[in-house]
């Protein structure tokens, strides 16, 4: 083994790689989680402009709901829907 391969699992060498990467989730986590959040976000406001004129309720009165409430009206509104029955076997 060379001197060079000896320094690279040299424990100095190891622990500055595992602090570089801990310093790096620091700082990237924060991003991601805003990332995430801004994903479920928009998700959320497109599922209450679905389902608004589906429940057959106006979008201006409706404006400013909770994401809790616009939750609660697309399972409502699903859960009504009858069950589409499924043919598993092949045709005649």
């Amino acid at each position: 083994m060379t001197c060079e391969a000896i320094q690279s699992f040299s424990p100095r060498v190891t622990v500055a790689k595992r602090k570089e990467a801990l310093e790096l989730r620091k700082t990237m986590k924060p991003l991601m989680e805003k990332r995430r959040r801004a994903r479920i976000n928009d998700s959320l406001n497109h599922l209450k402009n679905l389902i608004l004129p589906l429940t057959g309720r106006d979008k201006t009165r409706y404006s400013k709901l909770e994401k809790a409430d616009i939750l609660e009206m697309t399972v409502r509104f699903l859960s009504d829907i009858p069950p589409v029955s499924t043919k598993t076997s092949a045709p005649d």
